[in-house]
């Protein structure tokens, strides 16, 4: 019975080493991919395709030898496929997180400012507090 679960335990961690890894981000309006068995095997040369919703191919590109490749991106929202041939494959919806600068420029901004002025208002006061019990009062 031991040898059996050995044995079926042995061939099952095998079949994680075909399995294709995908990892994406995109920075200021281009995407970047990388693809890859394990940390020590890219996925070269493998095809990597980006679908819309409607399985409608976007861009063909190929990964280098380090199992990267780049684009520009093509939409907000889309599918990322990579083919490494014999039936390994992998794929990933992805929505885009960046913006284009130009897009950038019309976003709303981050920066909490009222929580800035409140934070500075408080400094002063503190100081302000603290100037007025440590001042020496001056003799006339």
């Amino acid at each position: 019975m031991f040898r059996v679960w050995l044995l079926s335990f042995l061939c099952i961690s095998s079949l994680w080493a075909h399995k294709i890894n995908l990892f994406a981000y995109d920075e200021e309006g281009k995407l970047y991919v990388q693809s890859y068995f394990t940390k020590s095997s890219p996925c070269k040369q493998c095809v990597l395709k980006l679908l819309d919703d409607n399985q409608k191919e976007l861009l063909v590109l190929k990964t280098d030898d380090d199992g990267k490749a780049s684009a520009k991106l093509p939409a907000a929202e889309f599918s990322i496929v990579v083919e490494a041939g014999m039936g390994h494959q992998s794929q990933t919806h992805y929505v885009a997180q960046s913006h284009t600068k130009e897009e950038a420029k019309t976003l709303p901004s981050d920066t909490p400012w009222d929580k800035i002025l409140l934070g500075l208002a408080i400094i002063v006061f503190f100081f302000g507090v603290l100037y007025w019990t440590k001042r020496k009062p001056r003799h006339i």
